[in-house]
């Protein structure tokens, strides 16, 4: 995160690449593994996005899951947006 200075810094902004929920998933994936190590979850989630991107860019099926799922992203994103 870069340090908060009074142009770039808005009070409750948190700075993510996943939702919460799947970062949750990912650490319960992650936790049943035999290996571990502290990269791992990183590792892991790279090659998920790597493999999503590949999917979708060679079968159209693959395309279709990957944009319903945005669609059910964006709708937790204006869901939980209306909540707060």
């Amino acid at each position: 995160m870069t340090t908060p200075t009074r142009g770039n810094y808005e009070y409750g902004y948190q700075a993510v690449l996943v939702r919460e929920e799947a970062k949750k998933r990912l650490r319960e994936f992650r936790a049943k593994l035999p290996e571990r190590d502290l990269f791992q979850e990183r590792r892991i989630a790279t090659a998920a996005l790597e493999m999503a991107i590949e999917d979708a860019s060679n079968d159209p099926k693959a395309r279709e899951r990957l944009f319903a799922k945005v669609k059910n992203v964006v709708r937790q994103d204006l869901d939980n947006d209306k909540a707060e």
